[in-house]
């Protein structure tokens, strides 16, 4: 273990690292992200409280507060010019490298997800496990496959129309909890977990 590797966990305002700092470039944190080993950031900005699985590849990628991001996920990067005339980036200067991928609020990228450069996803919305995702996803939507489409809603049009009112993934975590704990006492909600 060398010097360039960090604490297990820090707290207040730096991220919680166990990577070599050369796979963190340019990369930007907020308050307390936990980023496993394994991992390649490149050009990132992280909020707060957000959490990247092993083995997972940012590239370019702009995440927001209370984000799940499963192992082996690969979001943003690269895409080599089929059309010209060589695909190789040694030698072909048509590959597209600059696009932004944003992944909004709270959302879940279920393990293995490929998300393409310059795709938003929206608050809330959930991407299933190994799906890939070309195009931008809704807030509060569960999307799956190869290519990823639309499965459904994670709650009713008012539900969600009420978290977007009250954004508790812009609270601190001691608050985002209370404010969620509020909402389960207010609004019921279908709790498959109760069914097993």
């Amino acid at each position: 273990m060398t010097i360039a590797y960090l604490f297990n966990r820090i707290h207040h305002g730096v991220a919680a690292l166990r990577i070599p700092f050369y796979k963190l470039r340019h990369n930007t944190f907020g308050k307390d992200n936990f980023i496993t080993e394994h991992v390649l950031l490149n050009g990132c900005k992280f909020g707060n409280y957000n959490y990247v699985g092993n083995y997972s590849i940012l590239n370019n990628v702009e995440v927001g507060n209370y984000c799940s991001i499963a192992p082996n996920c690969i979001i943003g990067g690269e895409e080599h010019a089929y059309w010209d005339y060589s695909t190789s980036d040694r030698v072909s200067r048509k590959n597209i490298t600059n696009k932004r991928t944003v992944i909004g609020h709270d959302v879940w990228c279920g393990a293995g997800a490929f998300i393409k450069q310059g795709v938003t996803i929206g608050n809330g919305a959930i991407i299933g496990a190994h799906s890939v995702v070309l195009k931008d996803v809704a807030p509060y939507t569960i999307v799956v496959g190869s290519p990823a489409k639309f499965l459904k809603y994670r709650f009713p049009e008012e539900m969600i129309a009420i978290l977007q009112e009250y954004p508790y993934y812009d609270m601190p975590q001691k608050q985002a909890k209370e404010h969620i704990d509020y909402l389960h006492k207010k609004y019921a909600i279908d709790d498959p977990a109760k069914n097993i």
